[in-house]
């Protein structure tokens, strides 16, 4: 078996633990690659790559999945941040979840993906981008409301006067868009989710889509906007632009070892804020 170990070399606690694993793994004849979790930057790809792990919070997670769709394989999320709805092995069950997992068990839990193409008023499009949490259409620099029109399939639902639209998946539902009001929808769910960012005066607080609906957000101010995708550095935005948002025919795999009403167990633990 080929497992690349993805760390966040910010984290003292990440580097060291990366370390410790690689040596594990190698003491059972396994082969490792080790490498840094590079923000909004793709690494080469290893000759051969079964399993990746991601030590982390969830950014590491979100830079880990990226690889892990490009190289098809997938990923296991180790907890080690503020925010980790995405983990649920932490570094006191790793080794026995990876012991479990190297010798064939565990489960292979698939979450849906969103693709966003960004169509300026010129008639330029740019290529489709891949996200995992959500995309966001939402005010630039200057602090205006921006007047954002939806669409959904073919019918104009709303045009929204708000700091901005997200656009999530079921895996997203739990990061910005449960900040601004959103719902939590099931992981496995391959549903997408729609919340405005204090929007004013709207009938349409959020919505639930289903899984083949095609959202198109078009911007109609004539204020600063931007488009961005799980965090990644924004694209600009001008009066007349719209992004087009569907889920993806790609997935990111998940490997776990609990059943899945663990993300339910630990759900009130996850939302509780400490003071």
């Amino acid at each position: 078996m080929h497992v690349a170990i993805i760390y966040n070399p910010l984290s003292p606690e990440s580097t060291r633990l990366s370390a410790r694993l690689a040596d594990w793994l190698r003491a059972r004849y396994v082969q490792v690659w080790r490498g840094v979790s590079h923000e909004g930057r793709e690494l080469p790809a290893p000759e051969r790559v079964d399993l990746i792990v991601a030590l982390g919070g969830d950014g590491t997670v979100l830079r880990a999945a990226r690889l892990a769709i490009n190289w098809g394989v997938p990923v296991l999320p180790v907890a080690l941040g503020r925010l980790n709805f995405m983990s649920e092995l932490t570094p006191e069950t790793l080794y026995d979840g990876l012991d479990t997992l190297l010798r064939g068990g565990g489960w292979h839990d698939r979450r849906a993906l969103l693709e966003a193409t960004v169509r300026h008023q010129d008639g330029r499009a740019a290529p489709p981008v891949i996200a995992l949490n959500e995309v966001l259409v939402a005010r630039g620099e200057v602090n205006r409301v921006l007047i954002i029109a939806v669409e959904i399939y073919d019918a104009q639902v709303t045009t929204y006067h708000a700091d901005g639209v997200i656009v999530a998946t079921a895996t997203g539902s739990t990061a910005y868009a449960l900040a601004a009001g959103g719902p939590i929808i099931d992981p496995r769910s391959q549903a997408l989710v729609m919340v405005p960012i204090a929007a004013h005066l709207t009938t349409i607080p959020s919505l639930v889509l289903h899984e083949d609906a095609q959202v198109t957000l078009r911007v109609r101010s004539r204020h600063a906007a931007a488009f961005s995708a799980d965090g990644r550095d924004p694209v600009a935005l001008h009066e007349g632009d719209q992004v087009v948002v569907r889920r993806a025919a790609a997935a990111c795999t998940f490997a776990r070892v609990f059943p899945p009403s663990t993300f339910y167990a630990r759900l009130p633990q996850r939302l509780r804020r400490d003071s």
